[in-house]
């Protein structure tokens, strides 16, 4: 982040940054030890200049430090950082990133989190938020709606981790387009009636209980997808509030396994994680071993519609990862390329992945357990 003084301009005055032919603008914002200040993120090192009604001037961006893989892009085949790096969103819901949050977030499986603070939280603690966010490697979703958005994208957009949920009016997200110059994720929230399909949106947010719909909007839409509201871990009084954890859960792996992202939420007591209070719940455990497996997983793992009775990820001729859900199959047949492969079994609720079987054929029967929530991973064995 570039971040330059500005003596003597007001709040909104324009600053123009270039590098050769490329031209963005940034808004001053009134700083909070007074003056006004201008923020650019820049995406290419060298050297960079700017230029505003009280002077101009130059700096350089200096190769990116250790753990710094910039910011992070959308595209058809998923999420990835700037360097190339990718990213699997593993998100949650907050209203704010509070001192008890951040702790929690410190330890926990969450590299994304959707702030749903009220537009009447003032903007500088909403930047210390995003910035302490930033600090712990984790992806801050920023609404916009009922916010000045020139105002916002202009002094948030330097941030390497912020992510855009922009009103739904065309006007509002070509303006967080025209100050968005760090190019970050951008896109509405809503329903299945939603439109998603503007090509400045760079992915679903969709609320939408039944997490196997998505592959289909991937496919329809060719986007990554995330449904950011499957319902809440907890004991709200109504039904999407009160899951019980093996339910969320089975949706996040659902979800997950028909190529997609799905976004936790807990609202136990009378203040719940999402409010502020303490994360209490069963399924964040069992978000960090999902998260761990896809971690031993290759690059590149896409839905497969074959297996149109289980959730099915792939790499083709590689790696085969497989949920089950509620489902007590005894059984599972799974048809490969000729070669060895390595067998697991996977029990996602109590978090145990069996011993793995080698096995060399074109065509695999796996034994299961009969219980629900169990997963089967097949992978090329070393060297063969």
């Amino acid at each position: 982040m570039f971040e330059l003084p500005l003596p003597g301009a007001e709040p909104g005055d324009e600053v123009v940054f270039t590098r050769g032919e490329r031209r963005f603008t940034s808004a001053a914002f009134a700083g909070e030890r007074g003056g006004c200040l201008a923020r650019f993120l820049p995406d290419e090192e060298g050297e960079w200049r700017y230029r505003s009604a009280w002077g101009e001037g130059a700096f350089r961006c200096t190769p990116a430090g250790p753990g710094n893989h910039g910011p992070v892009r959308a595209g058809e085949s998923g999420f990835r950082h700037a360097d190339g790096l990718p990213f699997h969103p593993f998100g949650t819901t907050l209203g704010e990133a509070g001192d008890t949050a951040l702790r929690a977030l410190a330890d926990g499986p969450f590299n994304r989190v959707r702030l749903r603070c009220p537009a009447s939280l003032p903007l500088d603690r909403l930047d210390a938020q995003v910035r302490a966010l930033l600090a712990l490697g984790i992806e801050a979703e920023v609404p916009l709606e009922g916010r000045d958005i020139r105002e916002t994208v202009s002094r948030l957009a330097a941030y390497r981790n912020v992510w855009w949920c922009a009103p739904r009016d065309p006007e509002a997200q070509a303006t967080v387009l025209e100050h968005d110059y760090g190019h970050h994720p951008l896109t509405v929230h809503g329903g299945p009636g939603t439109d998603f399909g503007a090509p400045w949106i760079t992915h679903v947010s969709l609320r939408q209980e039944e997490t196997r719909l998505v592959a289909g909007l991937t496919a329809e839409l060719g986007k990554p997808v995330l449904i950011d509201d499957c319902g809440a871990e907890g004991d709200a009084p109504e039904p999407e509030g009160s899951l019980p954890a093996p339910v969320l859960v089975s949706r996040i792996w659902e979800g997950v396994c028909q190529g997609g992202w799905v976004t936790h939420r807990e609202t136990y007591g009378p203040r719940p994680w999402e409010e502020g209070g303490e994360l209490r719940g069963e399924s964040a455990a069992r978000i960090a071993f999902l998260r761990g497996i896809l971690a031993g997983a290759p690059a590149g793992l896409r839905h497969n519609p074959l297996y149109y009775d289980a959730s099915t990820l792939e790499a083709p001729g590689e790696y085969c990862l497989q949920y089950l859900g509620p489902h007590r199959y005894s059984s599972r047949t799974f048809a490969l390329p000729r070669g060895t492969w390595l067998v697991e079994v996977i029990d996602a609720w109590n978090m145990r992945v069996g011993a793995p079987r080698r096995v060399r054929a074109d065509r695999i029967e796996v034994a299961l357990p009969a219980d629900p929530y169990c997963a089967i991973r097949v992978r090329r064995a070393p060297g063969a």
